[in-house]
């Protein structure tokens, strides 16, 4: 049995050590990858500033042919399917229906189990997510399928069984980044460190590692390390380039306070890392991806860095944020709008086709992901990600794409206090089906007598009237 030691500082000013007693995901837009030709960025850049080039080009192997990449995914291990529950009618307010149930996972302790990245949704409507046990030595991390239509969460793969793991060396307790979509409809996700306090490598640990999951085919594949020695806190994709984007971090400085290392670019037909920027940046924690496929980055103070895949550079971005970095950002609308939110302060904000960045107001909270319907009338929130959601009522807030004008729907507290015995602590992933129907949310819970809001993690599976 492991003990529990309480949650590590993963997000500035939100992290405190606890004594603790006891899931596009956001939705992706689906690009017709293998054969769309992809439009020229949007306007609104200044010259590349100095020290953004990179010193990594791409090779004649990476470049992307007109017709895109090849659409037949690799073939990698058969996953191995673990326990599975099914979802359970939790309560009902007014005419939204809440189901969900807690991740079944192994029979120890996590320090603590808990959910750190953004799940998505795969072209055949099912909900794939990650939960982590947060350990360092041995830590592991399991991969969730959640059907719709037969109403049953099921763990598919855990990280250790895919890896050249040796006991006593560093694991996977965590996956961090969000989960993206490859040109093929296959998932790219990243395994992160259980912690960063006391990390050591050696042994079979070199740094965390990406990793491909086909949903159909159903079979899981490690890949590399994209980064050496570094972990990747957040992901984003152009699946129309064929691209995964990456922030990665330095565990030894961040161990030091401080977050440093690059913003990458990794090519999933050559397999290979095709661009690694290490100008300073700030945030670590979302890559913003336009309906070009292009990437936004933080530099702070407001500013963004641009990655255009079409001439594997970056330039700056002639527009600035609301606050001081991104935190989250949603995919693009059928009209080409992107949503986020920044921290420092928390405010929402629109980025339009031609560039334009329009603020849309103040977050209620300290917000992590966000979820847009497809035609981006409402996006939707649950503020307080970092445990305190409990202390509001765990709000359920949909925001007027247009307006920013913000209402409650639903408060999610009440209902999973009564009928799973569980305190609601935040979330870091929720995600949408394809039609906007129905929000998919990975929620950090804590028993009642814990105030923490971590220990558990519950989907909850949410139908909008």
């Amino acid at each position: 049995m492991r003990l529990g030691q309480g949650l590590d500082g993963e997000e500035r000013g939100y992290f405190t050590m606890r004594s603790l007693l006891s899931t596009l995901a956001v939705f992706v837009l689906v690009l017709s990858a293998c054969s769309a030709d992809v439009a020229s960025p949007g306007a609104d850049r200044v010259s590349e500033p100095s020290g953004l080039d990179s010193d990594r080009q791409p090779s004649s192997a990476t470049t992307v042919s007109e017709a895109g990449p090849t659409c037949d995914i690799p073939d990698g291990q058969p996953l191995n399917v673990g326990p599975e529950v099914e979802l359970a009618e939790l309560g009902r307010s007014g005419d939204i229906l809440v189901r969900g149930a807690v991740y079944p996972h192994p029979d120890y302790e996590g320090r603590p189990w808990s959910q750190w990245g953004q799940g998505m949704v795969t072209d055949d409507g099912r909900l794939f997510s990650a939960i982590g046990d947060h350990i360092g030595t041995d830590g592991n991390s399991y991969i969730y399928e959640y059907d719709p239509d037969t109403g049953v969460l099921r763990m598919v793969a855990d990280v250790l069984s895919f890896v050249d793991h040796s006991t006593g060396s560093w694991g996977y307790g965590k996956i961090h980044g969000q989960m993206v979509e490859g040109p093929c409809g296959e998932i790219y996700l990243s395994t992160y460190w259980g912690t960063f306090r006391g990390l050591e490598f050696g042994g079979s640990y070199t740094g965390d590692l990406m990793m491909r999951l086909d949903p159909y085919g159903e079979s899981l594949a490690p890949l590399e390390v994209p980064v050496d020695r570094h972990g990747q806190a957040s992901l984003a994709a152009s699946s129309a380039h064929g691209l995964v984007y990456g922030e990665a971090v330095d565990p030894i400085l961040k161990a030091e306070g401080e977050n440093k290392g690059p913003f990458f670019v990794y090519d999933v037909e050559s397999e290979e890392v095709i661009f690694e920027n290490d100008a300073s940046h700030v945030g670590y924690r979302n890559i913003l991806v336009d309906g070009d496929g292009v990437a936004y980055f933080s530099l702070g103070q407001g500013r963004l860095a641009v990655y255009d895949p079409e001439t594997n550079g970056l330039e700056t971005h002639g527009e600035l944020l609301p606050g001081d970095w991104v935190r989250a950002s949603t995919a693009p609308t059928a009209d080409g709008r992107v949503f986020g939110v920044t921290r420092e302060p928390d405010r929402f904000f629109v980025m339009e086709p031609t560039g334009e960045i329009v603020d849309l107001g103040e977050a209620r909270g300290y917000t992590t992901t966000m979820a847009v319907g497809p035609d981006g009338d409402y996006f939707y929130y649950l503020p307080y990600a970092h445990g305190n959601a409990w202390k509001s009522g765990a709000p359920l807030i949909r925001v007027d794409g247009s307006t920013g004008t913000q209402d409650v729907i639903l408060e999610l507290s009440p209902i999973v206090e009564q009928s799973l015995g569980y305190r609601v602590g935040g979330t870091y992933s929720i995600a949408i089906s394809a039609d906007g129907s129905t929000l998919y949310i990975g929620a950090n819970v804590a028993s009642l007598e814990d105030d923490s809001g971590f220990g558990e993690v519950v989907l909850l599976v949410i139908d909008l009237p």
